[in-house]
C-alpha cells in the first residue's frame, strides 16, 4: 500500500509541474523533473535538475527524494550531486559525481524488544555516466546512466538507472 502511495505521489508530482511550467513558452535555460528507476536513488526517487547558467549544456546541479517500506523495513534516501551536460540540440552526454543520504528502519528484526526499530543512517558516494534526452523547446526529458555506487569499502561499478520527466 505504502509503494502504491509513494507512487501516485510520484506521478502528481509530475503532472503538477509539467502542468504548471508548460505554459512558458520561451525556455532560458535547462530545467527538469523526472522519476528515475533505480539510479542514484537505489530503488528510485523523483528529481530536479538544472543548469547554473541560462544555457541547456554545462555545468548544473541535481537533487531527489525516495522513500520505500516493505515487511517493517524501511529505506529514506536522498541523492544529490554536480552533473555536466556535453552535446547540443537536445542530445547530450551527461557526467556527474555526488552522493545520496540513506536512513534504515528496521522494526522486523528478530533481536528487538517491543516495538523498538533498529535505524541507521549514511552517505555513498555516485556517479554518472550516460545519455540525456532533453528538448530544447522543453518536453518529454529521458535519460539512461550507468551509476556508479561507491562507500564504506564497497563499490558497485556496474549500476544504472533510467529516467522519464519533463523539461522546462
Amino acid at each position: 500500500m505504502k509503494k502504491l502511495l509513494g507512487l501516485k505521489f510520484a506521478i502528481f508530482l509530475l503532472i503538477i509541474s509539467t502542468q504548471t511550467f508548460a505554459q512558458e513558452s520561451t525556455r532560458e535555460r535547462g530545467r527538469g523533473v523526472f522519476v528515475e528507476i533505480l539510479g542514484n536513488g537505489l530503488i528510485g526517487s523523483i528529481n530536479y535538475d538544472q543548469r547554473f547558467e541560462k544555457r541547456f549544456d554545462g555545468l548544473g546541479f541535481k537533487g531527489g527524494i525516495s522513500y520505500f517500506a516493505f515487511n517493517g523495513s524501511s529505506v529514506a534516501a536522498a541523492p544529490f550531486g554536480l552533473n555536466y551536460l556535453l552535446g547540443k540540440d537536445g542530445k547530450y552526454f551527461e557526467v556527474g559525481l555526488g552522493a545520496t543520504y540513506l536512513r534504515f528502519a528496521d522494526s522486523s528484526n528478530t533481536f528487538s524488544v517491543g516495538n523498538e526499530r533498529t535505524i541507521g543512517d549514511g552517505l555513498v558516494g555516485n556517479m554518472i555516466f550516460g545519455y540525456r534526452r532533453e528538448p530544447v523547446d522543453g518536453g518529454f526529458l529521458f535519460r539512461a546512466s550507468m551509476t556508479p555506487i561507491f562507500g564504506s569499502g564497497t563499490f558497485l561499478p556496474f549500476y544504472f538507472g533510467l529516467s522519464l520527466g519533463y523539461a522546462f
